[in-house]
């Protein structure tokens, strides 16, 4: 792993400088507040009160779960529909892809409440819950909100695979190995998707990214206690200690994501010459 701590370093001091600037910054626009609370360590959401820590970790927990959690159903369900389209013929991987196209363009929000509406219509219909539709009396719900934040992933994961899928049929090692007697679908599944994997890793920032901002959505829909809530509606210590929470960590990982794409492309560069 070609990982440069010091780099690291240099990018996680400038996110550092740059939240202390947001998170300082109302009280040098506004001024502070004459009733400065008495505890720090704390935070305030629709006048409740809750102590800093160790709720943050809790709420940090959950959120995690829930985009993680999210990915992994995310990456799954897009490598399976990958593998079974390129079974397909040509005029329906075309069908495929420009269903693709349309639902994402679809509004985030618009996609969180036709799920509670379906979900809603099951329950009112055949008296049958599939999941909770909103977090109520502080019980953590986690099925629809990791389903509803994993869709928009796939779709966007699905037709990149799709690309890369393309592109990966026309390679001398496919060729050579249709040639010897290999199975389509074990050069799918054992050669392909290897390949594809790696490419993906290329697209990380763009996904991460994205969930994150649709996780605040997901959060405010479903009513969920999660960290974007404390982020979304605190200010002073608890949004600094919140948002380096999320900084810190996928600030490492871009970094070592980055890092073995820049050592794989130079791998790749040297077996060309």
């Amino acid at each position: 792993m070609n990982f440069s701590f010091r780099s690291y370093l240099k990018r996680l001091r400038s996110i550092i400088f740059g939240i202390l600037i947001i998170g300082i910054m109302p009280a040098l626009l506004f001024g502070t507040n004459t009733q400065v609370e008495q505890n720090v360590w704390e935070y305030s959401i629709k006048n409740f009160k809750y102590p800093l820590f160790p709720d943050v970790f809790e709420k940090y927990q959950y959120s995690m779960t829930i985009f993680f959690g999210a990915l992994l159903i995310g990456l799954t369900a897009a490598l399976i529909l990958t593998f079974f389209t390129t079974l397909l013929p040509r005029f329906l991987q075309r069908v495929v892809y420009g269903l693709l196209t349309f639902f994402e363009s679809l509004p985030d929000l618009f996609i969180v409440v036709i799920l509670q509406f379906g979900i809603i219509y099951i329950y009112r219909s055949s008296g049958v819950l599939i999941a909770n539709v909103t977090n109520v009396y502080n019980n953590p719900i986690y099925l629809l909100p990791i389903l509803t934040l994993s869709i928009l992933p796939t779709i966007q994961l699905f037709k990149i695979a799709l690309l890369l899928m393309k592109d990966e049929q026309h390679k001398p090692y496919v060729t050579v190995g249709r040639a010897i007697g290999l199975s389509r679908s074990y050069i799918t599944i054992v050669h392909v998707f290897r390949n594809i994997l790696t490419s993906l890793v290329q697209y990380y920032k763009t996904i991460f990214v994205f969930m994150l901002s649709n996780l605040f959505i997901v959060e405010y829909v479903f009513n969920l206690n999660g960290i974007m809530n404390i982020l979304l509606n605190t200010k002073g210590v608890a949004f600094m200690v919140t948002a380096l929470m999320i900084a810190i960590p996928f600030s490492l990982l871009f970094e070592i994501a980055e890092s073995n794409t820049i050592k794989g492309n130079r791998q790749e560069g040297v077996e060309a010459a």
